[in-house]
C-alpha cells in the first residue's frame, strides 16, 4: 500500500473521516492509503482550530500510521498523551492512527512556548516512534539526563524524541550549538 500525507485547506477535500475538530481551521492535515492500483482504501483529516500541517509519515507492519507535523491549534486532538497542553506558538505533533485510518490509537503534542515542529519520523520493530525536528523554544521538554538539555543557541536546534508503542513518551535532547541546526 502506498500512504501520503500533506495539508489541506480545502473544504471539499476527499475525507471519509475526520479527528479532531477538522475543517474548522485554516488548514488541516491529512493522511490517505491507496491500494498498489491506486483505488483509495481511506482518507482521514485531522486538526482543531487552527493551522496543522504534515511533514512525516511511517508506517508498522499492522498498518498503523505514524505521523508528525506542527500545529497551532490549542485543541488538537490529543489521546493518551505525553504532552497533553499546547506549548507556545507552535508545537510539533506525534500521533499514532489505526489501520483503518478511523481512530487515534495516541497523539500528543511535542514543544514548549516558543515555534517547534515534527519533521520526520521512524518506527522499530518493537513499534517505538523516533521523531525528528526543530525546536526554537528555550524550554522545549528533554528527558532527564539527556547529554543535552538547554537549547543550544542560534535560530533553532535539532531535536530527537522516542515514544513507545502506546505513546508514553520519552523527549530526547536538543540538538545544537550557537549556530542554525535542522533535522
Amino acid at each position: 500500500n502506498v500512504y501520503a500525507i500533506g495539508t489541506t485547506p480545502s473544504a471539499d477535500f476527499p475525507s471519509g473521516s475526520k479527528v479532531g475538530s477538522a475543517e474548522t481551521g485554516s488548514a488541516d492535515v491529512f493522511v490517505a492509503k491507496f491500494k498498489p492500483n491506486g483505488e483509495m482504501i481511506y482518507t482521514t483529516r485531522i486538526g482543531g482550530s487552527n493551522l496543522e500541517r504534515g511533514f512525516g509519515i511511517a508506517v508498522d507492519s499492522s498498518g498503523n500510521a505514524y505521523l508528525a507535523g506542527r500545529t497551532q491549534s490549542t485543541d488538537f486532538p490529543v489521546v493518551n498523551p505525553a504532552q497533553a497542553s499546547f506549548g507556545g506558538v507552535e508545537d510539533a505533533y506525534v500521533l499514532k492512527l489505526n489501520p483503518a485510518g478511523t481512530q487515534l490509537l495516541y497523539s500528543t503534542y511535542l514543544g514548549g512556548n516558543d515555534t517547534d515542529f515534527g519533521c520526520g519520523i521512524a518506527i522499530d520493530a518493537a513499534g517505538n516512534a523516533y521523531v525528528t525536528g526543530d525546536a526554537e523554544s528555550l524550554n522545549f521538554p528533554v528527558t532527564p539526563g539527556a547529554f543535552q538539555r538547554q537549547y543550544g543557541g542560534g535560530i533553532s536546534d535539532a531535536f530527537v524524541a522516542k515514544f513507545g508503542p502506546s505513546g508514553s513518551g520519552g523527549y530526547a535532547p536538543d540538538l545544537g550549538g550557537q549556530g542554525v541546526e535542522h533535522s
